[in-house]
């Protein structure tokens, strides 16, 4: 059983849990998706949207297709190293724009997207900065990435005695608020505001990507 695919944990796809766990996501990706977009309605002029959007680290994608369907958005494309999740995704909702990548290094040219996020993926990874770096690269300047991951103050506290366990090595590192912020300025972002989601089990932070200034004495060619 791979732990990285939540519904080989709680059953099949055809169980009653799993059909459960379902609806539950479903809910917890509507309101992710309504942060996201309120964050780039609050900092983005009318000139930059529509914008691109990539799911990196999708899982089935269900914020993909949710963020498909709005007016904010040019296109969504999802992406996962696993091809099973994506299977999954694309039977839910066959216009998905579903790509097979690493996070680590992902098949997209620089700048290509405005807004680039995660939910519960990096606390998975043994450097999450090196994902959260490449996430970076793939978002223009002045777009934003989110990264979600599990929440050290909420109902998973008790994962640091368990992080040798399978359950811990499923539920991943959590994080504090703070910890997150370090992070993702560690890859070069600028956290702008916070969300904590899921009955407090997550937290996320979105962060700007800005420009890349010259250094004193320096031109830009």
């Amino acid at each position: 059983m791979s732990l990285s695919r939540s519904w080989q944990f709680i059953g099949s796809v055809d169980s009653v849990w799993y059909r459960c766990y379902d609806a539950l996501r479903r809910g917890v990706n509507t309101r992710l998706v309504a942060f996201l977009v309120d964050a780039m309605d609050r900092t983005a002029s009318a000139a930059d949207r529509p914008v691109n959007v990539l799911e990196a680290g999708s899982g089935t994608a269900f914020a993909s297709s949710l963020l498909a369907q709005r007016p904010e958005v040019l296109r969504a494309v999802c992406m996962d190293l696993d091809i099973e999740s994506l299977g999954e995704g694309k039977k839910r909702d066959p216009r998905l724009n579903a790509v097979v990548g690493d996070l680590k290094q992902m098949p997209f040219k620089s700048d290509s997207f405005g807004l680039v996020f995660n939910s519960s993926t990096v606390e998975h990874l043994p450097h999450p900065v090196d994902a959260v770096s490449e996430m970076k690269r793939v978002c223009r300047d002045d777009g934003h990435v989110f990264v979600g991951v599990p929440y050290a103050w909420g109902p998973l506290c008790f994962q640091p005695a368990l992080n040798r366990t399978r359950v811990g090595q499923w539920l991943g590192t959590v994080f504090t608020r703070p910890a997150l912020d370090r992070m993702l300025r560690a890859a070069g972002l600028d956290p702008a505001a916070h969300l904590r989601y899921f009955w407090r089990f997550f937290v996320g932070a979105v962060a700007t990507k800005h420009p890349t200034r010259p250094a004193a004495g320096e031109t830009r060619c």
